[in-house]
């Protein structure tokens, strides 16, 4: 039976459109210190009383007991009960997402497009095909929104999910049913492209969505409707599913 036509392209983020750096997509390493010297000296400008030592125990420490647990919860840590104890024990005058996002910016700003991205993103719209964005991250959807838009891939997506704002992470398929809605279209009529077969194939599945996957270690999961060894061969391989 021919397969319904493909009118939706769920992609992953990183792995797929961006290079992460690491497993996390968080910062670490210098990344992490450089973020935690620029949080320090925001707390500070606003007038808070503060040391790294309070950072680490007031904010990451308790958030990272949280975020072990994502697995088993099946949901993101939240970072706002972390953030508030911080800014109220140093007096900060200050908001949660200038919090986060002064810690994310150094780690942010190293990453960039994987090759064919761009290129990719664009030949799929000029199809008339409907782009939805599905990533699991843990830390607010906003700030790695603002990294695609530097690069200028954030335009040609009509929906976003990201797991820190959903309330839900892959493998579980609401992320995916959300966009499809937004999309206006049917699991019949998708395609999810990840590069983990563990949660985007496994979440494709879990929603009735075609799956492709971008070929990488990640490779325990069920296995994909296709595979592709590089970005720019996903045109083809879309041909390919609705032959």
């Amino acid at each position: 039976m021919r397969a319904a036509p493909l009118r939706a392209v769920l992609l992953d983020m990183g792995g797929v459109l961006l290079r992460m750096h690491n497993e996390s997509g968080l910062p670490e390493g210098e990344a992490d210190a450089a973020g935690r010297a620029e949080l320090l000296a925001l707390l500070r400008e606003r007038g808070g009383r503060v040391d790294e030592g309070d950072l680490e125990g007031l904010l990451f420490a308790p958030w990272r007991a949280e975020y072990e647990r994502r697995y088993e919860r099946q949901r993101e840590a939240e970072w706002a009960p972390h953030v508030e104890r911080l800014i109220g024990a140093t007096g900060a005058r200050v908001t949660c997402d200038e919090v986060l996002a002064a810690w994310f910016r150094p780690y942010g700003e190293g990453l960039v497009p994987l090759d064919g991205a761009g290129a990719t993103l664009h030949e799929l719209r000029a199809r008339g095909l409907a782009l939805g964005l599905v990533s699991n991250v843990a830390l607010p959807g906003a700030l790695y929104r603002a990294r695609l838009a530097a690069h200028d891939l954030a335009e040609p997506f009509a929906a976003f999910r990201f797991s820190c704002d959903a309330g839900s992470r892959k493998p579980a398929p609401a992320m995916l049913l959300s966009a499809l809605a937004a999309l206006g279209a049917t699991p019949a009529e998708a395609v999810m492209v990840g590069d983990r077969k563990k949660s985007d194939v496994a979440a494709g599945r879990a929603a009735g969505v075609r799956t492709i996957w971008l070929r990488s270690h990640h490779v325990e999961g069920p296995e994909p409707d296709a595979t592709i060894e590089r970005l720019d061969e996903l045109p083809a391989a879309l041909d390919g599913l609705q032959r």
